[in-house]
């Protein structure tokens, strides 16, 4: 995932992300961290369509499912979060995306028939402090206390229960099974080689918008 990112946001042309150079490491860093805490979510690029009629764009946004824990069950929310080509200085874009199994709670406090989330971390957002982990641990603690979305009504249904639906996946289970199986020597060595890779693409990626920012600058004197 570290160099599908790096190859990301050094890319340039037509289809590369509209970020600003100076937030590139941060927004990568963003992600990764991301991934760290919630490894349901999974960062990818799509075409971001704007509904103003501006021209549509090619984005990052992390697609996947967010656990919610209500009456003492998990449940998967399943999310699009896209960073907007003004992230990390502005918030990201987060839309609710139910299967065909679920509907979206009409009315909610914070969630549109569009599935556009809107709550207080997204208006409060402060860059450069607010972060994509932090905002996933606000949204979960709020769908618990009021849940999105529900199962689609059965011809024999049962009492309404948020999200009671056999077709829903079961709550991620955060369980490392390599360290049950391998000894201490071999876990170790994983974590420094995934080390060194993290670092190896962290520098490629400094030194490719570096290089850009001195090609800029000798346009600029030119």
């Amino acid at each position: 995932m570290q160099q599908f990112l790096t190859s990301v946001l050094i890319e340039s042309g037509p289809e590369s992300v509209p970020y600003v150079e100076s937030s590139k490491l941060l927004i990568r860093q963003h992600l990764l961290d991301l991934i760290s805490c919630y490894p349901s979510l999974n960062p990818k690029t799509a075409t971001f369509i704007h509904n103003d009629g501006c021209p549509s764009i090619n984005l990052l946004q992390a697609d996947g499912t967010i656990p919610m824990d209500y009456h003492g069950v998990t449940y998967n929310i399943p999310v699009i979060i896209w960073l907007l080509d003004s992230y990390p200085f502005h918030p990201p874009c987060v839309y609710l995306n139910p299967t065909p199994g679920m509907i979206i709670k009409r009315p909610h406090a914070h969630v549109t028939p569009s599935g556009l989330v809107s709550f207080p971390y997204l208006h409060n957002w402060a860059y450069p402090s607010s972060n994509l982990v932090d905002l996933v641990s606000e949204l979960t603690a709020s769908f618990a206390r009021d849940p999105p979305l529900y199962s689609r009504r059965r011809p024999q249904p049962k009492q309404s229960s948020p999200l009671r639906d056999q077709s829903l996946s079961r709550p991620f289970q955060h369980v490392h099974h390599h360290q049950q199986s391998d000894d201490v020597a071999v876990v170790y060595k994983k974590e420094a080689i995934d080390k060194v890779i993290r670092e190896l693409a962290e520098l490629s990626l400094q030194r490719v918008l570096r290089r850009r920012e001195e090609l800029r600058k000798r346009s600029t004197e030119g």
